[in-house]
């Protein structure tokens, strides 16, 4: 009876010196397995999963959104342990919140592959990656830098290769900068060219080598070289926004030199022999037949 008992505390001391030695390595995470369902737990308590998007809970008509509104369905993919039904994860989170109004989200294509994240101990399940999307929102406080630098190949095959990080740069480089009052974009390319575009509340700006576009409110203006034009409201100015010199219009100069040469035509000398009409009298009707031709067919105005 002693040497059973003996061998029953044995037993004891040792469990409870492994939970012990459990505890400590495990931290905080003892608890968070302990809350898990059976079969669940273990460091962590985190299960990924690979499987596809049933459904998209994004229309408020629905009998579920006002529970998964927010959320995607993932259906998970059988592997060969699991039975021939599928088994569907209700309320899949996009984001660390129901409410998807700010920050990073991206919402799947529905049917596209994903992987998703579970806790077994809160049963929160989150998105980690997808195939194919629908949306991606970044929406943040201050600013965003989207960009690509070009830079020469890394060379695999020698170990004395510059890391990616040292890599020389080719001198093509994008990138777009977006802050809460503006956007600014600049493209540059290893011939020194460059373009950018700057767009404020106020103002939209483009520049391309000597050419440049500026708008506002009231004024559009297109500048190349030294040549701008200028469209404002009720006045377009060609050369210089200072230009003074009118532009004529087309149809009122037509009919006036139609008149010009019409009256011309009609002119008469006295002479010896009587009154007689000009010497060159017969050249004006030929005038009369080309002035159709400075009339532009393109380009015309009020």
């Amino acid at each position: 009876m002693e040497a059973s008992k003996s061998k029953i505390t044995s037993k004891n001391s040792g469990r409870m010196i492994r939970e012990a030695i459990r505890k400590i390595a495990l931290g905080r995470s003892i608890e968070r397995i302990n809350m898990s369902p059976a079969g669940t737990g273990g460091v962590g308590t985190a299960r990924m999963i690979h499987g596809y998007v049933a459904k998209i809970h994004d229309d408020p008509s629905d009998e579920e959104f006002e529970e998964y509104g927010g959320t995607i369905d993932v259906g998970e993919f059988p592997d060969e342990t699991a039975g021939s039904e599928s088994v569907i994860h209700k309320g899949v989170l996009l984001s660390g919140a129901k409410d998807n109004s700010g920050g990073f989200l991206i919402i799947p294509s529905l049917f596209s592959d994903v992987t998703i994240v579970t806790d077994a101990a809160t049963r929160y399940m989150y998105v980690l990656n997808f195939s194919h999307a629908d949306i991606i929102q970044l929406n943040v406080h201050r600013e965003v830098s989207i960009g690509v630098t070009e830079t020469e190949d890394l060379d695999t095959e020698n170990n004395d290769s510059p890391d990616y990080d040292e890599l020389e740069k080719t001198g093509n480089e994008a990138v777009t900068r977006y802050t809460a009052t503006g956007i600014e974009t600049k493209v540059v390319n290893k011939d020194g060219k460059e373009s950018s575009q700057n767009f404020t509340p106020e103002k939209i700006s483009q520049v391309v080598d000597t050419s440049e576009i500026n708008q506002t409110a009231g004024k559009l203006e297109h500048r190349v070289g030294g040549t701008t034009v200028t469209v404002a409201d009720k006045k377009v100015t060609i050369g210089e926004e200072s230009a003074t010199e009118p532009l004529v219009l087309g149809n009122e100069l037509a009919q006036l030199m139609m008149e010009f040469i019409t009256e011309c035509s009609k002119i008469m000398t006295p002479t010896l022999m009587g009154t007689m009409p000009a010497v060159n009298a017969p050249n004006f009707a030929p005038l009369a037949s080309k002035i159709q031709k400075f009339l532009s067919k393109t380009a015309f105005t009020t």
